[in-house]
């Protein structure tokens, strides 16, 4: 028996004890842990102190808690019962979620899912950035600031941003503007159930937790380990090429030479109805997403909008004048290939360090592509190749995800941070 087999046995034993159902942890060979539990309590205090508990499993003093919690009224009563069970010194951040992401029976059921991080070795700080709009860039570099407190050889900053803000490319390259070349950013936009108008996230410590709008909160974390990144989404091309002909930022106003939104709801089968409701024709839309050829490989695109008095499209992100888009499609094969693809290139830039948790920030729409049979195919596979391995995140509205180059938002994408 290999060393990682015997890593992986000790994994599967500790699970166990843990009652892999609600919740699970592992512990490194140094003592810092990682555990993950959820809820599917009705009532709040209630869910947010049994996720709580499910992810300390008994462990003293956890350090950081992040809390990803199904869209509610009032998130106040969840805090408090994550308070409940937090220790007298742990820092808690998240955000509110269409739905959350832990390893269950039945992921569609369970209200908050809790990642909890402990022992002597990480490091935790964070930063929650106001006055967001028209001050993008200046945003993300504070929510980037904590990086500098912490003195790790392996550092990460986690961004949770609130999906009505525009800009969100800005922020990231404000916080890729802090945080340098070296340190990758993940994490997502906050979601809600599917009204894209009243997301949420949290940040406060053992002693009070507020619930804010319209910021962005930046949770930076350092390990005396390496941590891992990975990012797939398994869509796959559909139909001819389109030539973008004519666009400026986020607006494309003509694939081939012809109005954009025309060719596009050619393309995919769509009548003049859908664009009765703004919403209705953004929930189609994210259906038919785009692909387009990027400096760093293939990209993804979402149409969020359209513009009816000159028939243009209006985009998650730039597709410069000149370049290639295409349809893409999937399925939940594909897309469950995606999920697991993503783990795996996270735990794969580990090198030889053996994955003590994996944070998961997946796409909403994936979500609802694979439905919850599909979801359960994803996470049963997930636990098959990282055997008793925690996991924990959120179903978003935009992932982030920068390794390389300035960029890092993603759309319709699997992104996974692996931490040893």
């Amino acid at each position: 028996m290999t060393a990682r087999e015997a890593t992986s046995q000790n994994f599967r034993t500790a699970a166990d004890r843990n009652n892999m159902s609600h919740g699970s942890l592992t512990t490194a060979p140094d003592g810092r842990w990682f555990g993950a539990g959820r809820s599917i309590a009705a009532d709040g205090f209630t869910a947010g102190a049994e996720a709580t508990a499910n992810a300390v499993a008994g462990r003293p003093d956890p350090g950081l808690i992040l809390v990803f919690a199904r869209d509610r009224a009032d998130m106040q009563p969840l805090l408090d019962g994550v308070r409940s069970r937090s220790g007298g010194n742990a820092k808690i951040a998240g955000c509110s979620t269409i739905e959350p992401m832990a390893a269950s029976d039945d992921p569609a059921t369970f209200a908050v899912s809790v990642v909890a991080f402990g022992g002597n070795g990480f490091g935790y700080e964070i930063e929650v950035a106001r006055d967001v709009e028209g001050n993008e860039r200046s945003a993300g570099s504070l929510a980037a600031a904590g990086l500098a407190r912490l003195d790790h050889p392996h550092k990460v900053l986690l961004l949770f941003i609130d999906a009505t803000l525009n800009g969100n490319v800005e922020i990231v390259r404000g916080a890729y503007g802090t945080a340098g070349a070296a340190v990758p950013l993940v994490g997502g936009l906050a979601s809600d159930d599917w009204q894209f108008d009243r997301t949420c996230q949290f940040a406060g410590d053992s002693n009070g937790v507020e619930v804010f709008k319209d910021v962005v909160v930046g949770v930076a974390i350092g390990s005396p380990q390496p941590v891992g990144l990975g990012v797939a989404h398994g869509w796959r091309r559909s139909g001819d090429p389109m030539v973008v002909t004519d666009s400026d930022g986020l607006k494309v106003y003509e694939f081939d030479n012809e109005p954009a939104l025309d060719v596009f709801l050619a393309r995919v089968g769509l009548d003049e109805s859908v664009l009765a409701g703004s919403d209705s024709f953004r929930l189609a839309a994210l259906e038919y997403p785009l692909g387009v050829a990027t400096r760093s490989g293939e990209e993804i695109r979402v149409i969020q909008g359209v513009d009816l008095t000159d028939r243009s499209v209006l985009c998650s992100a730039g597709i410069p004048q000149g370049g290639l888009a295409w349809l893409m499609e999937g399925d939940p094969d594909s897309l469950v290939a995606g999920g697991t693809d993503s783990c795996q290139q996270a735990v794969r830039t580990l090198g030889d360090a053996t994955p003590i948790g994996l944070l998961t920030f997946d796409c909403a729409v994936r979500r609802r592509e694979l439905g919850p049979a599909g979801v359960r195919r994803e996470f049963a596979e997930i636990e098959r190749i990282f055997p008793g391995v925690p996991f924990g995140g959120f179903y978003s509205y935009g992932e982030i995800a920068r390794f390389r180059g300035a960029t890092g938002m993603h759309h319709l994408t699997m992104v996974s941070l692996a931490l040893a």
